[in-house]
């Protein structure tokens, strides 16, 4: 993953939903500015222990759905990087307006989420996603609140009939230890095979940046039920 969003991530970073700070630890080099965030107490715990000796580096507690969690971080960082978070909040675009809100003029989001709500099963429930996303869909989101689209990106095209298979068509709601092994041992072979496959992706990354003239972005209306892309199954 970091090998994948690095040449598009600036100077001044917000991370959100860094975890225990993996994805953290290999961009945060180089970079004057690197501000690693969750909602977790464990994980920010976490966090600034492991990121004790990177003097460039900040934790805090940050919640994409709240506003009020953003109001200090207005037009601080030139980039976002907010990996399968989306997903797990109601209002996506209050979400994507905060982060529109962070970002300087010229500031880029990198946004990963699950691609496909037709394959949207038990593993989605038990994760916690409102939904999964087509390219189309995150297009409307991003446009919606104010963002250029630079590109999107698919990702992960192995791991798709897999996750079909356990969490749509068995309705597991965990994916075993061997397959998780099996994937762990085979990354090696993923990333060379993993454009070549002939199906969907699992995930889509969205590039998109802030304009440098910024617009005024209107307040926007919750979805109806209608409009909502949550499964009900």
């Amino acid at each position: 993953m970091a090998d994948t969003i690095r040449p598009h991530v600036k100077k001044r970073v917000l991370e959100i939903g860094a975890g225990i700070g993996n994805l953290t630890r290999a961009l945060a080099r180089g970079r004057q500015r690197y501000i690693a965030s969750d909602i977790d107490g464990e994980h920010l715990a976490r966090l600034e222990t492991r990121l004790r000796h990177h003097p460039n580096v900040e934790t805090r507690a940050c919640n994409l759905s709240k506003s009020a969690d953003f109001e200090a971080l207005a037009d601080e960082v030139d980039t976002v990087i907010c990996l399968n978070v989306l997903e797990h909040i109601e209002d996506d675009l209050g979400g994507l307006r905060n982060i529109y809100g962070a970002l300087s003029p010229g500031g880029r989001a990198i946004v990963l989420v699950p691609c496909g709500q037709e394959i949207y099963g038990q593993l989605d429930v038990i994760l916690g996603h409102h939904r999964r996303y087509s390219a189309a869909q995150l297009r409307s989101c991003f446009e919606q609140t104010g963002f250029e689209i630079e590109r999107i990106l698919e990702f992960n095209r192995v791991s798709r009939p897999g996750w079909y298979i356990t969490g749509k068509l068995l309705r597991r709601s965990r994916i075993s230890r061997f397959q998780l092994h099996i994937f762990d041992r085979l990354v090696w072979l993923w990333r060379h095979i993993d454009r070549f496959l002939p199906w969907k992706p699992t995930s889509l990354i969205v590039i998109a940046t802030k304009p440098q003239a910024q617009v005024s972005v209107p307040a926007l209306a919750p979805r109806t039920q209608e409009q909502s892309t949550v499964s009900t199954k």
